[in-house]
């Protein structure tokens, strides 16, 4: 029994080694295919016609071919030498190698075969992942146009064949519900099959840092509907009640439900051998109170009632799947459906006794938490210093900082209380109130993410161990939607006004002619006292810039104007504006709006279009930068 249990140990190390050299073979392969195109780049259209071909540049991509192979070697002999498999030599060597980072993403990660290997490995890791794999358990079919798609968008996006059309992302998910927590559960898995593939970890954490971009793109629409929903029911969950038929519709409703269950095997197994009956009659007494009926619940608490089951966020998932495909079923209206959804969404922490607040996502390494590993709260307070200082001087975000000094101190104590509860000391911070405090700041995930980043730079500066950093960056970015749905909602609720009804009627919201004009002598007001950028306004072309910035703004705000100036980018290159300049002056022309008397909807949607106009104002500073 003993050799067999020898032999089954060493065909299984075998087989880890194999693996461990089929994914390095593949990343040579794509090094030597990255060769092929660059020999193809440095021939001349027309080589036959004898025409020189580019020999330095050709000798410059052998030598670096070269070496892959050698490293290849290298890492095969280590870890022939070291063991192989999952903990030996190729690990290290991995973590040893270089990252040339003057080459695109595309080609840092290994180009198409790499790329698409790692998209296999990602969907089977998303398969085995209860957080996300109810989105990716598809038919066979479905799951290989996923994985074209994927790999389509990634090879474009990293810079290699641009084979898929990045403007399709935010409509193919805006349906789906898809939260920020998803979102995050898909980067981790990516990162974790880019590691797994071999490639350089720096070239992993760029990858995963230009996948970020794409979040807003791929929650959006979960985060809105979501959101009106929950407004909806804080009117009152009675009209909720009422649109699902009352207590008749939710009896209709619940008997679809366990109809669609009792032929889901994903899910089916957890009622064998009970009794059906009573968990449904029970179920719908429970709903019927949580979605605005009568409360006349009175059995167990959730807690007790689902200990020692185990549930996974994946079953749940699949519940909610089936409610929602049941609801539709029966003819409920979209918005309905999505308020019964979030109404039942915080039922998933009870049900798998799960610990809620930041703290609990505050993890443990060798027995200790976060807050520890960080030096304690004097360190976390010295953090958040050096991270406010840090903000207050990046004009990035430098608006939402620069305040008054009572109001910095009150800031710094509130930031420093959440990262002391979050990381797992005392909670004297209430994280509730935080979406409701930043509601309507337009703080987007531009921002958060810069301030994320001078928080990692300030933790560094202070000698916080590395993975402390990331720990307690993975928990702080919990709190991104809270921070950020608020504007996010209101853009995009404007973004789609907008576009419906058409940019004229926004013009005549604002007043017509009469109205835009007295909010542009408003706004210069405002702007000629603002000592942060008058600057800008003054001098003698004062009258001439008024002119002008009247007739684009008519312009652009739907009125009748033909605005004939230089372009935005022309105006604007000599001007060392930057984003909080620009920051400023979409402030007072906020405060502009409202002083007039546009309603907020109307600031919103005159925001969104200004907005659209950042990139092309400060090119010359994002040029720079």
């Amino acid at each position: 029994m003993a050799d067999a249990t020898k032999v089954v140990s060493a065909v299984d190390k075998t087989y880890a080694d194999i693996q461990s050299v089929k994914t390095r073979m593949t990343g040579v392969t794509g090094t030597l295919n990255q060769l092929k195109v660059a020999v193809a780049t440095a021939l001349p259209a027309d080589a036959s016609k004898g025409q020189q071909i580019n020999v330095g540049f050709v000798r410059q991509e052998l030598t670096k071919a070269k070496e892959a192979v050698a490293k290849f070697k290298e890492m095969v002999r280590e870890a022939a030498e070291n063991g192989g498999g999952a903990g030996g030599g190729l690990p290290n060597a991995r973590r040893q190698m270089k990252d040339d980072k003057t080459r695109t993403l595309y080609e840092r990660v290994g180009g198409d075969l790499n790329i698409e290997t790692g998209v296999e490995i990602m969907f089977n890791k998303m398969l085995q992942d209860s957080r996300v794999r109810s989105y990716f358990e598809k038919n066979q079919r479905k799951m290989q146009q996923m994985r074209k798609k994927f790999f389509q968008f990634i090879s474009g996006f990293f810079g290699g064949p641009a084979l898929y059309d990045a403007n399709n992302i935010k409509p193919a998910h805006y349906h789906m519900n898809i939260t920020d927590y998803h979102f995050d559960a898909l980067l981790d898995v990516f990162q974790a099959s880019m590691l797994e593939l071999g490639v350089h970890p720096d070239a992993t954490k760029d990858a995963i840092a230009a996948c970020g971009k794409i979040r807003k793109d791929v929650t959006t629409g979960c985060t809105v509907r979501m959101e009106l929903a929950q407004k909806n029911m804080e009117k009152g969950k009675d009209g909720l009640f009422k649109r699902m038929g009352g207590e008749e519709g939710i009896a209709q409703f619940m008997d679809r439900v366990y109809d669609l269950i009792q032929v889901d095997n994903r899910i089916k197994s957890w009622f064998a051998g009970k009794n059906y009956q009573a968990i449904k009659e029970g179920q719908r007494v429970y709903l019927t109170e949580l979605l605005g009926g009568p409360k006349i619940y009175k059995g167990k608490d959730l807690v007790e009632i689902h200990k020692g089951m185990n549930l996974s966020d994946y079953e749940f998932d699949c519940f909610l799947a089936n409610c929602e495909k049941a609801m539709s079923g029966l003819g409920i209206e979209d918005e309905t459906i999505d308020e019964a959804i979030v109404s039942m969404e915080p039922v998933r922490a009870a049900l798998m006794n799960r610990a809620q607040g930041l703290a609990a996502h505050a993890k443990m390494v060798d027995g200790q938490n976060i807050l520890e590993r960080f030096g304690g709260e004097m360190n976390v307070e010295s953090v958040v210093e050096m991270m406010y200082s840090g903000c207050v001087g990046d004009p990035r975000v430098r608006f939402y900082f620069e305040v008054n000094k009572d109001k910095i101190q009150t800031i710094k104590q509130k930031m420093t209380q959440l990262m002391v509860g979050a990381f797992g000391g005392p909670v004297t911070y209430d994280d509730s109130k935080m979406r409701q405090i930043h509601y309507n700041m337009n703080i987007t995930d531009y921002h958060f993410d810069v301030v994320a980043e001078l928080l990692v730079k300030a933790a560094k500066d202070m000698a916080v161990d590395p993975e402390a950093i990331m720990d307690a960056q993975l928990v702080v970015c919990r709190v991104r939607a809270d921070i950020t749905t608020g504007c996010t909602v209101r853009m995009e609720l404007a973004k789609k006004k907008n576009n419906t009804d058409g940019m004229d009627q926004l013009f005549q919201r604002l007043g017509g002619l009469d109205g835009v004009m007295a909010m542009i002598d408003r706004l210069y007001e405002c702007v000629e006292r603002d000592k942060r950028i008058n600057i800008f306004f003054e001098g003698a072309k004062l009258q001439q810039i008024k002119r002008s910035q009247t007739d684009f703004l008519i312009m652009t705000l739907g009125g009748p104007s033909e605005f004939v100036g230089r372009s935005l980018e022309d105006i604007h290159k000599v001007l060392q504006m930057t984003d909080y300049h620009l920051d400023c002056f979409m402030q007072n022309l906020s405060r502009a709006l409202r002083d007039v008397g546009a309603e907020q909807d109307a600031v919103d949607e005159s925001t969104v279009v200004l907005e659209a106009l950042r990139k092309r104002i400060l090119a010359a500073h994002y040029g720079k930068h």
